[in-house]
């Protein structure tokens, strides 16, 4: 019988993806043999491996960002007194990881440690028939360990997963017997050679794209030697790796679930996704790029009639273009919103057809995804444009 190994990358917050893949290789009925994980992948691999996919959702439906690190509340001075991002964050947790980071050598994981006792069970994933490997780096030596539980002592299985999701210098090493353990990205934030060491045919890998060093060799010997190698990662942001909310982790749930099930040839589509034989090809290359401008739900699955309604719907609230100092192409790329562009474009293509210079070669290498967009809705009847 051949092998399945799952391959969950670390990516913090992130981690809510891999929940979703999973919820779909459940309902492919691919039965996983194997699951290995760094970081986040490596509490997710523990779900797996414990094979209760509610407990999982449950998990990731809890999770905030103060119940995961131990970050000091300024009691909201910091967060008020700037109006701006860091990297995703607003800048009070922005500030509130440096002072950790500075003061503390990273935030404190006494929340992380809770979740990880209240969630991850040592016996049943030793008696599980689901193989569970983990990765982490010893620190400063950088020297790596790849394990599976059986490799582990008993009654350390809790603490390796929580050294492998040790992000430092963001978290707090794990000290473990004396020896102090961090993330696992250091070394391998997606470990596909742990699973062909133990035996997969099979590999079904989840890249989660957060910092982290990945093992391209590791990658094409998978390509080289497994019998079937499925890369699974989002085309949208899934959102800054430290910082946990419940309404992204539903919304990355979903994105997950939805992009194996595209990867399995269920649905269709790459940003978005539509039913089967809904579109061809060429259509869904014109119907993803005006969904994108249009700010479309990613979330759905979209019958063409669905997605006719939904951009119908996002074309009556937008607003119409304002070419008054619009001289050239430049001026509009300039000027113009995206969705505006998009309407300007399909104006132009509408009154000068093929004569317009955005039927031309030079227009599209410019304006490639506004042209798309313009030409479905053109082709689609759904712009009120004057004949």
């Amino acid at each position: 019988m051949e092998k399945n190994a799952l391959v969950l990358s670390g990516g913090g917050s992130r981690g809510g993806y891999e929940i979703g893949v999973w919820q779909a290789l459940r309902e492919l009925g691919v039965p996983i043999h194997i699951v290995t994980g760094t970081s986040v992948g490596a509490l997710n691999g523990a779900m797996v491996a414990q094979d209760d996919f509610e407990l999982a959702v449950n998990l990731w439906k809890e999770l905030e960002t103060h119940m995961v690190f131990d970050l000091e509340s300024d009691g909201g001075k910091e967060t008020g007194r700037f109006d701006f991002e860091i990297a995703g964050m607003t800048a009070g947790e922005a500030i509130a990881y440096a002072k950790e980071i500075i003061t503390k050598g990273g935030a404190g994981t006494s929340g992380l440690e809770k979740i990880v006792e209240k969630y991850v069970s040592e016996e049943t994933i030793r008696r599980s028939q689901i193989k569970l490997g983990v990765v982490t780096v010893e620190f400063p030596s950088l020297k790596p360990h790849y394990l599976f539980a059986e490799d582990i002592p008993q009654g350390k299985l809790q603490d390796y997963i929580l050294a492998s999701a040790s992000c430092f210098p963001a978290v707090q090493a794990r000290e473990i017997d004396g020896v102090r353990y961090i993330d696992g990205g250091y070394v391998d934030v997606m470990p596909v050679e742990l699973a062909l060491k133990k035996g997969a045919d099979n590999i079904i890998a989840v890249y989660l794209e957060a910092a982290g060093f990945v093992r391209r060799d590791t990658v094409e010997l998978a390509e080289e030697t497994a019998s079937k190698l499925v890369m699974i990662k989002s085309h949208w942001d899934l959102g800054n790796f430290l910082i946990f909310n419940t309404d992204n982790a539903r919304r990355i749930i979903r994105l997950g679930y939805l992009d194996t099930m595209k990867a399995f040839g269920v649905f269709e589509g790459k940003k978005f996704t539509f039913s089967k034989g809904e579109l061809t090809p060429h259509q869904r290359s014109g119907a993803e790029a005006a969904a994108k401008i249009l700010k479309l739900d990613p979330t759905l699955i979209y019958k063409k009639t669905q997605l006719h309604s939904h951009m119908l719907q996002a074309l009556s609230q937008a607003p119409k273009p304002d070419i008054r100092d619009i001289r050239s192409p430049e001026d509009a790329r300039r000027k113009l919103s995206e969705v505006t562009l998009m309407l300007y474009i399909a104006e132009r293509l509408a009154e000068k057809g093929a004569s317009s210079f955005f039927a031309s070669r030079g227009a599209f290498k410019l304006f490639k995804e506004e042209i798309m967009a313009a030409d479905y809705l053109l082709v689609n009847e759904l712009l009120p444009l004057k004949s």
